[in-house]
């Protein structure tokens, strides 16, 4: 590998992301991932299945079972089995998550901004467009 390998630079950038994120989500008791599937479950309309969070997070189950424990533990979400299909785990929002939302949305905005920042809409535009095309590569 040389400093211009791309996968290990995206690699690199991945993970200072997510070290930024998770500081500034610790005074909530938040982490990148567990914002993540709050998200998703609030964009789902505040109820989904936890296969689906696996789906749209591309990770396995026990990695969306550990995260949806401690989000349901600290009272941001709740679960219940489906009353047709027992295998079928539900997973809605609480209202701390809702409330939670707002911060989470600001300090997203604020990342965003910083890894942003002298970057013009092109640059944004073709950046966007690069990183697309090397997701769907992939």
């Amino acid at each position: 590998m040389t400093n211009k390998d791309i996968g290990p630079l995206i690699k690199r950038v991945n993970d200072k992301l997510k070290a930024a994120a998770d500081a500034s989500l610790k005074e909530s008791g938040l982490t990148f991932s567990q914002t993540i599937v709050m998200e998703f479950v609030h964009s789902q309309g505040g109820q989904t299945t936890q296969k689906e969070i696996e789906d749209h997070m591309q990770v396995s189950h026990p990695t969306v079972v550990g995260i949806v424990t401690r989000l349901e533990k600290n009272g941001f979400l709740t679960c219940c089995m489906d009353e047709t299909d027992r295998r079928i785990k539900i997973v809605r929002e609480t209202d701390k998550a809702v409330e939670a939302k707002n911060t989470m949305c600001a300090e997203a905005q604020k990342t965003e901004r910083r890894i942003t920042a002298g970057l013009s809409d092109k640059d944004l535009e073709d950046l966007r467009r690069m990183l697309n095309t090397i997701y769907n590569n992939i």
